[in-house]
C-alpha cells in the first residue's frame, strides 16, 4: 500500500517536472512533506529514510529550475552586498574540506553525505526560495497550501490528544515520555507527524505564516479568519507538550511587531489592531466556555508546563548553548571533526569512531556546539563573517521595503521574522533543524526576503512601461485632435 502511494505521488511529481513545471512540482513536494510521516508510521519497520522523501522532491524541483534559469545568479540574490559572492565560494570550499576530513576520520560515505547535506541543502534552498520570492503569486499559493496541509495535520494532533487509538496518531518507535512534574508524565500529542517535537515546530511555523498572511491581507474578513487560524495553531502547540513552540511564536511576534511598527502606515496599524481585538473577542470565549471543558482533566498539566518557559529557556541557553559550545571547542581540538560528526541519523548509521567521541550527543544538541564540533574554530570564523554579511543584506533589503506595496512588505517581513525567530531555537536544539522539511520551509522563508531588490526592479520596470504607454496614448490623442490640412 505504501509503495503504491509513493509511486502515485512521485509519478505525479515526475509528470509535472518532465513538462518543466517546477512551480507545480514545489506544490507536490509540499504534499510529500505532509504525507511522508503518516506513510512511515504504517510501513513495516517505520524506515527512517522516509524522512528524506521531501528532500528528494525538492532537489528535483531545484534542478529543473536551475536548468530553466541557466545559472544561479548570486549577484541578484545578494544585490545589496556584492561582497557576498566571494564568501559563498569560501563557504563551499570549507564544506568540501570538512567533508574530506569526515570521510578520512569515519570512513563512512553515508555519514559524510548526511553531514554535507546539512550545510548544502539550506544554501540550495535559499536560492530556490529567492526564485519563489520573485514570483509573489507562486509564493502565496505555496503558503496557502502549507496552511491547508497544516490544518489537516493539526486536527490529527487534537485527535491524538483526545486519545484516539490509531497507528498513524502515535509517535514513531516508542515515543518520548515527557515529565511534566514529579508524579505526572505523559507523551505529547503528535498526530500524523512522526514526533511531538516535529508537530510542535510545524504548528508554530503554521501559526507564524498564518499571522503573516493575515497582516498582509487588505480585507478585514480575511485578516480575522487567518488570525483565528494562527491562534488555533498556537493553541495546538500546547497539546504537544513542547515548550519550544511557544518560545518560537513569542520571538516571532516580538520581531514582527518591531519591524511592522517601523514600516506600516497608520491606516494599516489601525486595521491590524481592530482585527487582533476582534480575534481576541472570538477566541477567548471559545476557549473559556467550550475547549477548556472538553479537553479533559490533564489539560491543566499541559498549560502549567507552558508557564515554565522562562526557567527552561535560561537552563537551555546555559547548558545546551554556552556549555555545549565550550565543550565542543575542547572535543574538536579547534580544527573540527568533519561534517556529520554531530548529525542525528535516527539510528540508520552506527559508526564506532563517531560513537567514541566524548560528549558528542551533548555537544551536538545545541547549534553552536554542533557547528564547532564539525567545522572547528576556523569554520566558525568563516560562518561568522557570512552571518554578518547576511545581516547586512537583510537590513538593506528591509530599507527597500518602502518601495513595495504594503501587503507585499507585510508578508515578506513576516517570513523574515519567522526565519529570525528560529535562530535562538537552533542554538538550543539543533537536532530539529536536521529535518529536511524544516530546512525547506526555513529556506523558502528567508530566501523570499532576498528577492526584494528584484521585486523593486520589477515594479520600477512596470512603472516605466506604464508611463511609456501613457505617453504614447497622449501623443495619439494629440495627433487625432489636430485638424486635417
Amino acid at each position: 500500500m505504501t509503495i503504491l502511494l509513493l509511486l502515485v505521488i512521485f509519478g505525479a511529481l515526475a509528470a509535472v517536472l518532465l513538462d518543466g513545471d517546477w512551480r507545480t512540482g514545489l506544490m507536490v513536494t509540499l504534499l510529500i512533506g505532509f504525507v511522508q510521516d503518516p506513510l512511515r508510521k504504517i510501513t513495516e519497520g517505520q524506515p527512517g529514510y522516509m524522512v528524506g522523501l521531501v528532500l528528494i522532491g525538492f532537489a528535483l524541483c531545484g534542478f529543473v529550475l536551475l536548468e530553466r534559469a541557466g545559472r544561479f545568479n548570486l549577484r541578484a540574490m545578494f544585490w545589496t552586498v556584492p561582497q557576498f559572492d566571494g564568501w559563498v565560494t569560501i563557504y563551499f570550499t570549507l564544506i568540501a574540506l570538512q567533508s574530506l576530513n569526515s570521510f578520512a576520520r569515519f570512513s563512512d560515505i553515508r555519514l559524510t553525505a548526511i553531514g554535507a547535506a546539512f550545510y548544502l541543502a539550506p544554501a540550495f534552498g535559499l536560492w530556490v526560495g529567492f526564485q519563489v520570492g520573485c514570483n509573489l503569486p507562486l509564493l502565496k499559493r505555496l503558503l496557502t497550501l502549507y496552511l491547508i496541509g497544516s490544518a489537516v495535520m493539526g486536527l490529527t494532533v487534537f485527535l491524538s490528544f483526545q486519545g484516539v487509538d490509531h497507528p498513524t496518531l502515535k509517535e514513531v518507535g516508542e515515543g518520548l515520555l515527557i515529565t511534566f512534574r514529579y508524579g505526572f508524565s505523559s507523551k505529547g500529542a503528535s498526530g500524523f507527524w512522526r514526533t511531538s517535537e516535529i508537530a510542535s515546530w510545524q504548528l508554530s511555523a503554521a501559526a507564524c505564516i498564518a499571522a503573516s498572511m493575515a497582516l498582509a491581507s487588505q480585507k478585514p474578513t480575511n485578516q480575522i479568519g487567518l488570525l483565528l487560524m494562527a491562534v488555533s495553531f498556537a493553541f495546538l502547540t500546547l497539546l504537544t507538550g513542547r515548550r519550544k513552540a511557544q518560545v518560537l511564536i513569542m520571538a516571532f511576534v516580538a520581531i514582527y511587531l518591531l519591524l511592522f511598527s517601523r514600516r506600516a502606515s497608520p491606516a494599516s496599524k489601525e486595521r491590524v489592531i481592530s482585527s487582533v481585538l476582534g480575534v481576541a473577542g472570538i477566541a477567548y470565549p471559545l476557549y473559556a466556555f467550550i475547549l477548556s471543558e472538553s479537553l479533559g482533566e490533564n489539560f491543566g498539566e499541559y498549560t502549567n508546563r507552558s508557564l515554565t518557559i522562562q526557567q527552561d529557556l535560561v537552563e537551555r541557553v546555559d547548558s545546551q548553548g554556552i556549555g555545549a559550545t565550550l565543550r565542543a571547542i575542547q572535543v574538536s581540538d579547534g580544527i573540527g571533526m568533519g561534517v556529520g560528526a554531530g548529525a542525528s541519523t535516527g539510528g540508520l548509521i552506527q559508526n564506532a569512531a563517531r560513537n567514541a567521541i566524548q560528549s558528542v550527543g551533548y555537544v551536538s544538541e545545541g547549534g553552536g556546539g554542533r557547528l564547532i564540533l564539525e567545522l572547528g574554530v576556523p569554520g566558525m570564523v568563516i560562518l561568522g563573517v557570512i552571518m554578518v554579511l547576511l545581516a547586512l543584506v537583510l537590513l538593506r533589503n528591509f530599507r527597500l521595503l518602502k518601495q513595495l506595496p504594503q501587503s507585499t512588505s507585510a508578508l515578506l517581513m513576516g517570513l523574515m521574522s519567522f526565519a529570525l525567530a528560529n535562530v535562538p531555537a537552533f542554538f538550543s536544539a539543533a537536532q530539529l533543524y536536521g529535518d529536511p522539511f524544516v530546512l525547506i520551509l526555513m529556506s523558502l522563508s528567508l530566501g523570499s526576503f532576498l528577492a526584494i531588490p528584484t521585486l523593486v526592479s520589477q515594479r520600477q520596470e512596470q512603472w516605466a512601461q506604464w508611463q511609456q504607454q501613457q505617453l504614447q496614448r497622449q501623443l495619439l490623442m494629440e495627433q487625432s485632435s489636430q485638424p486635417l490640412a
